[in-house]
């Protein structure tokens, strides 16, 4: 007996060194990682302005705010949702009047008030938008039929916002998409003053100069300009 409770006490022992050198070894994230980690962080929070958005929203819709999210692999209601159709692409949210339409769910481009096209990183998003801004240069009166399926399908989904108007910007890693039509304007005395209201949300120095495409009610097309929030 004393030799069996010998060996059990040196088996125990044995296996409470290894749980020490187990918990020894395991590996540490080291300072250099945690820096790393931090920068990445900092530049992702840098570059996202969805946080923005959601403001500019919620100042506009109040507590009539309804949110979508969108089904990557579908794009299909509203079509419009083509235009960011992307590999880098990896949400699209957007904003709505919960009260509009009524007795229906929103499944055209002009029952939304904002669409947040997220990318996975700052060039992707870039890309997207010059690859936007180039088939803004097809009007709705303009001959479409020599144009290839995919792009006849961006086509026809951007010229959905150009006739009612809409305004689309790219910053940090967001596309945003705010939607005008030719009725009342939900804030402000004009569109004008409606389109500054997001930019001004979008706006951190106070001297930035955004990249955008414009289309007033009535245009057959969306116009290319760069502009800074007006004070």
């Amino acid at each position: 007996m004393k030799a069996l409770k010998h060996t059990l006490i040196v088996f125990i022992l044995f296996l409470s060194s290894c749980n020490k050198t187990t918990k020894k070894e395991k590996p540490l994230l080291n300072s250099d990682s945690i820096n790393q980690f931090k920068l990445k962080r900092e530049e992702q929070l840098k570059n996202d302005y969805s946080t923005a958005a959601k403001l500019f929203a919620e100042e506009i819709l109040r507590d009539n705010i309804r949110t979508h999210e969108f089904d990557l692999t579908k794009l299909e209601k509203p079509n419009y949702l083509r235009i960011f159709k992307s590999n880098g692409l990896k949400k699209i949210i957007a904003y709505s009047n919960k009260n509009y339409p009524q007795k229906s769910e929103p499944s055209y481009y002009k029952h939304f008030t904002l669409f947040v096209a997220t990318f996975d990183n700052q060039k992707s998003a870039k890309l997207t938008f010059e690859r936007i801004k180039s088939d803004s240069k097809y009007g709705l009166t303009d001959d479409w039929s020599n144009l290839k399926n995919e792009t006849l399908e961006r086509v026809k989904a951007l010229a959905v916002g150009a006739k009612p108007g809409g305004m689309i910007i790219q910053i940090g890693t967001q596309i945003f998409s705010l939607v005008e039509t030719c009725g009342e304007v939900p804030f402000g005395a004009n569109w004008i003053e409606y389109e500054n209201r997001l930019l001004k949300y979008l706006t951190r120095s106070g001297n930035e100069e955004f990249e955008i495409l414009n289309a007033d009610c009535g245009n057959d097309r969306y116009r290319y300009k760069k502009t800074k929030a007006r004070r």
